[in-house]
């Protein structure tokens, strides 16, 4: 092989190292800005999907917070400490609306929405499913059990290339 057939390979073996090298710490600084308190983790993660908190502006978690002793029909209370940290995390992070979440949150006003699936922009991207592919589908029941086709969503990765409903495949629209 001649010199500049080598220094050729050699820039094309290059470049797939740095492209590869690159990737890969694109992916770990990605999981990186979702970092999930543990508290959190442990005190709401126990009864359901540790939301992301960037899905809900922070005067929504300040309600939320506040009204435990009736959260969404059930008693959620915490100590005060617990419920204090919590609300200071999720106020914290909330307030970081960056990249994907940023859309989620627009054309709110002054609303202060209670629950993700009120917001303009999530009743837009999932009105096309079918309800039987949600309501009706016991291994999904309902659009808040954001797991059950977000393979990722615990992560905060919503990719719709990546929804998986059970019981019927991938979604594709």
């Amino acid at each position: 092989m001649n010199q500049s057939k080598r220094m050729i390979a050699g820039s094309i073996l290059m470049a797939g190292i740095l492209t590869f090298s690159f990737y890969g710490l694109g992916r770990s600084w990605a999981s990186s800005k979702h970092q999930v308190d543990p508290l959190y983790l442990e005190e709401c993660g126990s009864c359901h999907m540790a939301y992301p908190a960037q899905l809900l502006p922070p005067k929504s978690w300040q309600k939320i917070m506040a009204q435990l002793e009736n959260h969404f029909g059930e008693s959620a209370e915490l100590d005060p400490i617990t419920q204090q940290d919590i609300s200071s995390y999720l106020n914290q992070v909330s307030k970081r609306n960056n990249g994907s979440y940023r859309k989620l949150l627009r054309n709110l006003g002054n609303k202060t929405p209670m629950r993700m699936t009120e917001l303009p922009y999530f009743i837009h991207e999932h009105d096309e499913i079918p309800s039987r592919y949600i309501k009706a589908n016991d291994k999904v029941g309902s659009l808040s059990q954001c797991n059950a086709c977000h393979q990722r969503a615990e992560q905060g990765d919503f990719d719709e290339d990546d929804v998986f409903i059970p019981g019927f495949g991938r979604w594709d629209d």
